[in-house]
């Protein structure tokens, strides 16, 4: 009977020792997968950065006014010229 139990308590004790090497080789794999996902977030704010700043200077007033003078020919009115309808 004790030959039996030591079997059985050494057969327990092994799976316990595959059970705690596997649950570390997952924990560490999902470490890695969320230091990937980090590393990529980081970058995506990175860019986000980069396109709002890009955003801001393209729809600046005065870019906007200078581009749309140029490309239609437009010319600034004197304040005398302009004519107001009151509706």
């Amino acid at each position: 009977m004790p030959r039996i139990t030591i079997f059985v308590l050494i057969l327990i004790l092994t799976a316990s020792g595959l059970a705690v090497i596997y649950a570390k080789h997952h924990s560490r794999l999902v470490f890695i997968e969320i230091q990937k996902a980090e590393l990529a977030r980081e970058e995506l704010e990175v860019s986000w950065e980069r396109l709002t700043l890009e955003e801001k200077m393209l729809s600046e007033h005065n870019r906007v006014e200078k581009k749309t003078r140029k490309s239609m020919g437009l010319i600034e009115l004197d304040r005398k010229e302009i004519v107001y309808i009151r509706l």
